[in-house]
Protein backbone atom coordinates (compact mmCIF):
# COMPACT_ATOMS: atom_id res chain seq x y z
CA UNK A 1 0.00 0.00 0.00
CA UNK A 2 1.09 3.49 -1.02
CA UNK A 3 1.61 5.83 2.35
CA UNK A 4 -1.46 8.60 2.16
CA UNK A 5 -3.23 6.81 -0.33
CA UNK A 6 -5.62 6.35 2.12
CA UNK A 7 -9.64 8.37 2.16
CA UNK A 8 -10.86 9.28 5.44
CA UNK A 9 -9.08 10.83 8.66
CA UNK A 10 -6.54 8.31 10.85
CA UNK A 11 -7.19 11.02 13.59
CA UNK A 12 -10.61 9.16 15.40
CA UNK A 13 -12.73 11.17 13.30
CA UNK A 14 -14.40 11.18 9.82
CA UNK A 15 -14.43 13.21 6.96
CA UNK A 16 -16.71 15.74 8.90
CA UNK A 17 -15.10 15.97 11.90
CA UNK A 18 -17.24 13.84 14.03
CA UNK A 19 -15.66 11.32 16.32
CA UNK A 20 -15.36 7.66 15.03
CA UNK A 21 -16.00 4.66 17.04
CA UNK A 22 -13.98 1.68 15.57
CA UNK A 23 -14.57 -0.29 18.40
CA UNK A 24 -16.11 -3.93 17.81
CA UNK A 25 -19.90 -4.05 18.41
CA UNK A 26 -20.34 -7.63 17.60
CA UNK A 27 -17.45 -9.70 19.27
CA UNK A 28 -16.51 -10.54 22.12
CA UNK A 29 -12.47 -9.53 22.10
CA UNK A 30 -9.75 -9.68 24.75
CA UNK A 31 -7.97 -7.02 25.16
CA UNK A 32 -4.26 -5.94 25.85
CA UNK A 33 -2.65 -8.76 22.90
CA UNK A 34 0.99 -7.97 23.03
CA UNK A 35 3.45 -8.83 20.61
CA UNK A 36 5.09 -11.82 22.79
CA UNK A 37 1.26 -13.42 23.31
CA UNK A 38 0.68 -13.64 19.97
CA UNK A 39 3.67 -14.88 18.81
CA UNK A 40 3.43 -17.43 20.96
CA UNK A 41 -0.13 -18.54 19.97
CA UNK A 42 1.09 -18.27 16.46
CA UNK A 43 3.31 -21.37 17.74
CA UNK A 44 0.51 -23.14 19.86
CA UNK A 45 -0.41 -26.03 17.17
CA UNK A 46 2.82 -26.94 16.54
CA UNK A 47 2.69 -30.02 19.43
CA UNK A 48 -0.95 -31.30 17.55
CA UNK A 49 -2.07 -34.62 16.98
CA UNK A 50 -1.42 -35.24 13.31
CA UNK A 51 0.54 -32.32 12.40
CA UNK A 52 4.22 -33.44 11.11
CA UNK A 53 5.82 -29.66 10.20
CA UNK A 54 7.85 -29.10 7.31
CA UNK A 55 10.44 -26.52 7.40
CA UNK A 56 9.17 -22.91 5.60
CA UNK A 57 11.83 -21.31 2.66
CA UNK A 58 12.95 -18.30 4.41
CA UNK A 59 11.80 -16.26 1.49
CA UNK A 60 9.05 -14.05 1.86
CA UNK A 61 5.95 -12.81 -0.88
CA UNK A 62 6.72 -9.44 -1.93
CA UNK A 63 5.36 -6.47 0.61
CA UNK A 64 1.89 -6.11 -1.41
CA UNK A 65 1.14 -10.21 -2.11
CA UNK A 66 -1.08 -12.09 0.11
CA UNK A 67 1.04 -14.46 2.21
CA UNK A 68 -1.81 -15.81 4.23
CA UNK A 69 -5.86 -15.64 3.59
CA UNK A 70 -8.61 -16.61 5.62
CA UNK A 71 -11.88 -16.65 3.51
CA UNK A 72 -15.82 -17.80 4.32
CA UNK A 73 -17.77 -18.25 0.99
CA UNK A 74 -21.20 -19.44 0.10
CA UNK A 75 -23.49 -19.59 3.79
CA UNK A 76 -26.72 -18.35 4.78
CA UNK A 77 -26.33 -14.86 3.58
CA UNK A 78 -27.82 -12.38 1.25
CA UNK A 79 -26.80 -11.85 -2.49
CA UNK A 80 -25.80 -8.18 -0.92
CA UNK A 81 -23.72 -9.32 1.61
CA UNK A 82 -22.22 -11.96 -0.27
CA UNK A 83 -20.86 -9.62 -2.93
CA UNK A 84 -19.49 -6.82 -0.12
CA UNK A 85 -18.13 -9.96 2.05
CA UNK A 86 -14.16 -9.29 2.36
CA UNK A 87 -12.02 -12.08 3.72
CA UNK A 88 -11.92 -12.45 7.50
CA UNK A 89 -8.12 -12.23 7.28
CA UNK A 90 -5.37 -11.26 4.70
CA UNK A 91 -2.02 -10.98 6.37
CA UNK A 92 0.93 -9.13 3.39
CA UNK A 93 4.72 -10.23 2.52
CA UNK A 94 5.27 -7.09 4.69
CA UNK A 95 3.66 -8.01 7.68
CA UNK A 96 0.49 -6.35 7.27
CA UNK A 97 -2.72 -7.97 8.52
CA UNK A 98 -6.43 -6.59 7.70
CA UNK A 99 -8.61 -8.03 9.16
CA UNK A 100 -12.36 -8.04 7.47
CA UNK A 101 -11.08 -4.73 5.40
CA UNK A 102 -11.59 -2.77 8.65
CA UNK A 103 -9.01 -2.83 10.64
CA UNK A 104 -5.33 -3.60 10.59
CA UNK A 105 -1.95 -4.22 12.38
CA UNK A 106 1.59 -5.41 11.39
CA UNK A 107 3.48 -8.44 12.46
CA UNK A 108 7.12 -8.66 13.24
CA UNK A 109 10.07 -10.68 11.12
CA UNK A 110 9.60 -13.70 13.79
CA UNK A 111 6.00 -13.29 13.85
CA UNK A 112 5.51 -13.32 10.34
CA UNK A 113 8.02 -16.05 10.20
CA UNK A 114 5.82 -18.33 12.82
CA UNK A 115 2.95 -17.78 10.80
CA UNK A 116 4.50 -18.86 7.74
CA UNK A 117 6.15 -22.26 8.97
CA UNK A 118 3.04 -23.08 10.63
CA UNK A 119 0.36 -22.88 7.99
CA UNK A 120 2.47 -24.22 5.33
CA UNK A 121 3.75 -27.18 7.78
CA UNK A 122 0.27 -27.88 7.84
CA UNK A 123 -1.16 -27.67 4.51
CA UNK A 124 1.72 -29.76 3.66
CA UNK A 125 1.12 -32.52 6.08
CA UNK A 126 -0.51 -36.07 5.56
CA UNK A 127 -3.82 -34.86 7.44
CA UNK A 128 -4.59 -31.97 5.20
CA UNK A 129 -5.14 -34.63 2.28
CA UNK A 130 -7.09 -36.74 4.62
CA UNK A 131 -11.37 -36.87 3.20
CA UNK A 132 -13.47 -35.80 6.23
CA UNK A 133 -14.88 -38.36 8.38
CA UNK A 134 -18.10 -38.06 7.43
CA UNK A 135 -19.98 -35.57 4.67
CA UNK A 136 -20.99 -32.53 6.78
CA UNK A 137 -24.88 -31.95 7.27
CA UNK A 138 -24.82 -27.98 8.57
CA UNK A 139 -27.60 -26.18 6.64
CA UNK A 140 -26.37 -23.11 5.11
CA UNK A 141 -22.53 -23.35 7.08
CA UNK A 142 -20.15 -21.24 4.65
CA UNK A 143 -17.35 -23.05 3.31
CA UNK A 144 -13.53 -21.46 4.84
CA UNK A 145 -11.06 -20.95 2.67
CA UNK A 146 -7.20 -21.01 3.86
CA UNK A 147 -4.07 -20.18 1.49
CA UNK A 148 -0.88 -19.69 2.24
CA UNK A 149 1.87 -18.50 -0.17
CA UNK A 150 5.21 -20.69 -0.82
CA UNK A 151 8.31 -20.51 -2.92
CA UNK A 152 6.74 -23.77 -4.71
CA UNK A 153 3.30 -22.20 -5.26
CA UNK A 154 0.22 -21.47 -2.73
CA UNK A 155 -0.95 -24.32 -0.56
CA UNK A 156 -4.75 -24.49 0.40
CA UNK A 157 -7.85 -25.81 1.44
CA UNK A 158 -11.36 -25.51 1.51
CA UNK A 159 -13.70 -27.39 3.80
CA UNK A 160 -17.33 -27.05 4.64
CA UNK A 161 -18.60 -26.40 7.78
CA UNK A 162 -15.49 -26.50 9.38
CA UNK A 163 -16.26 -24.00 12.11
CA UNK A 164 -19.58 -25.78 12.89
CA UNK A 165 -17.68 -29.19 13.15
CA UNK A 166 -14.88 -28.32 15.46
CA UNK A 167 -15.76 -30.20 18.21
CA UNK A 168 -16.62 -33.15 16.28
CA UNK A 169 -13.37 -33.36 14.23
CA UNK A 170 -15.12 -33.97 11.33
CA UNK A 171 -11.70 -32.78 9.58
CA UNK A 172 -7.84 -33.46 9.91
CA UNK A 173 -6.93 -31.44 13.21
CA UNK A 174 -4.04 -30.11 10.99
CA UNK A 175 -7.32 -28.08 9.26
CA UNK A 176 -8.53 -26.84 12.46
CA UNK A 177 -4.85 -25.63 13.66
CA UNK A 178 -4.84 -23.55 10.57
CA UNK A 179 -7.85 -22.10 10.65
CA UNK A 180 -6.96 -21.32 14.28
CA UNK A 181 -3.01 -19.58 13.74
CA UNK A 182 -5.08 -16.87 11.33
CA UNK A 183 -8.15 -16.86 13.92
CA UNK A 184 -5.28 -16.36 16.48
CA UNK A 185 -3.76 -13.12 13.93
CA UNK A 186 -7.45 -12.18 13.31
CA UNK A 187 -8.06 -11.63 17.07
CA UNK A 188 -5.24 -9.47 17.78
CA UNK A 189 -5.69 -7.35 14.71
CA UNK A 190 -9.33 -6.87 15.52
CA UNK A 191 -8.43 -5.76 19.28
CA UNK A 192 -6.02 -3.30 18.29
CA UNK A 193 -8.75 -1.74 16.42
CA UNK A 194 -6.52 0.55 14.43
CA UNK A 195 -8.86 1.50 11.31
CA UNK A 196 -8.26 0.21 7.91
CA UNK A 197 -8.41 2.98 5.02
CA UNK A 198 -7.62 2.92 1.36
CA UNK A 199 -8.03 4.54 -1.65
CA UNK A 200 -10.18 1.94 -3.43
CA UNK A 201 -13.38 1.22 -2.21
CA UNK A 202 -16.36 -1.60 -3.39
CA UNK A 203 -20.34 -0.42 -3.19
CA UNK A 204 -23.12 -2.71 -2.86
CA UNK A 205 -27.06 -2.00 -3.74
CA UNK A 206 -29.27 -5.15 -3.91
CA UNK A 207 -33.13 -4.89 -4.15
CA UNK A 208 -34.77 -4.03 -0.66
CA UNK A 209 -36.74 -7.29 0.06
CA UNK A 210 -38.31 -6.24 3.80
CA UNK A 211 -41.05 -3.96 4.43
CA UNK A 212 -39.16 -0.33 3.99
CA UNK A 213 -40.30 3.01 5.83
CA UNK A 214 -37.78 4.96 6.29
CA UNK A 215 -35.83 5.00 2.60
CA UNK A 216 -34.68 8.21 1.62
CA UNK A 217 -33.71 9.73 -2.33
CA UNK A 218 -30.55 8.28 -3.80
CA UNK A 219 -27.53 10.81 -3.00
CA UNK A 220 -26.72 12.71 -6.61
CA UNK A 221 -23.34 12.43 -6.22
CA UNK A 222 -23.07 8.65 -5.87
CA UNK A 223 -23.51 7.23 -9.68
CA UNK A 224 -25.71 4.24 -9.54
CA UNK A 225 -23.87 1.28 -11.23
CA UNK A 226 -26.41 -1.04 -13.89
CA UNK A 227 -28.37 -4.09 -12.10
CA UNK A 228 -27.32 -7.35 -13.05
CA UNK A 229 -29.75 -10.30 -13.65
CA UNK A 230 -30.65 -10.63 -10.16
CA UNK A 231 -30.88 -6.82 -9.30
CA UNK A 232 -27.49 -6.86 -7.49
CA UNK A 233 -25.44 -4.00 -8.49
CA UNK A 234 -21.82 -3.73 -7.18
CA UNK A 235 -18.91 -1.28 -8.76
CA UNK A 236 -15.34 -0.65 -7.14
CA UNK A 237 -14.04 3.08 -7.26
CA UNK A 238 -11.49 5.10 -6.65
CA UNK A 239 -10.51 9.11 -6.97
CA UNK A 240 -13.55 11.27 -6.59
CA UNK A 241 -16.23 8.63 -7.20
CA UNK A 242 -14.71 6.66 -4.04
CA UNK A 243 -14.93 9.49 -1.79
CA UNK A 244 -18.20 10.07 -2.86
CA UNK A 245 -19.34 6.98 -1.52
CA UNK A 246 -17.10 7.14 1.82
CA UNK A 247 -19.20 10.78 1.98
CA UNK A 248 -22.54 9.78 1.88
CA UNK A 249 -22.99 6.32 2.10
CA UNK A 250 -23.18 4.61 5.25
CA UNK A 251 -20.84 1.79 5.89
CA UNK A 252 -21.16 -1.85 7.21
CA UNK A 253 -18.31 -2.08 9.89
CA UNK A 254 -19.17 -5.11 11.36
CA UNK A 255 -20.21 -6.82 8.13
CA UNK A 256 -23.92 -7.62 9.98
CA UNK A 257 -26.17 -6.42 6.90
CA UNK A 258 -27.68 -3.38 9.01
CA UNK A 259 -27.75 -1.42 5.14
CA UNK A 260 -29.71 1.86 5.13
CA UNK A 261 -32.71 1.41 2.32
CA UNK A 262 -32.54 3.99 -0.47
CA UNK A 263 -35.23 5.33 -3.04
CA UNK A 264 -34.14 5.64 -6.71
CA UNK A 265 -35.52 8.20 -9.24
CA UNK A 266 -37.51 5.27 -10.90
CA UNK A 267 -39.29 4.46 -7.68
CA UNK A 268 -37.64 1.31 -7.23
CA UNK A 269 -36.36 0.67 -3.18
CA UNK A 270 -32.37 -0.64 -2.69
CA UNK A 271 -30.34 -0.92 0.49
CA UNK A 272 -26.67 -0.25 -0.01
CA UNK A 273 -23.45 -0.19 1.59
CA UNK A 274 -19.50 0.23 1.16
CA UNK A 275 -16.31 -1.26 2.28
CA UNK A 276 -12.48 -0.32 1.51
CA UNK A 277 -10.44 -2.81 -1.16
CA UNK A 278 -7.99 -4.68 -0.14
CA UNK A 279 -4.41 -3.93 -1.84
CA UNK A 280 -4.54 -7.13 -3.71
CA UNK A 281 -8.24 -6.97 -5.05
Amino acid sequence: MQAGAFLGRSDGHDDRGAAVDHRLSRRGLLGGAGASLVATLLGACDSAPGVTLTESPAVLPPADTALATWELAGGFTGPGMLALRAPRLVVYGDGEAIADAAYRARLDADQLQSLASGLAGDLRSAGAQKKPTATPTVVDAPVTKVSVWSDAGVLSFSAEALDETKNDHLYADVLYNARDRLATVHKMVSTKAQPYLAARVRMVAAPAEDDVLDAVAWPAEVTMPAADAEGLRKADLDGDAARAVVRVLTRDLDQRGAWPAYRLVDGKLIRASWRYLLPNE
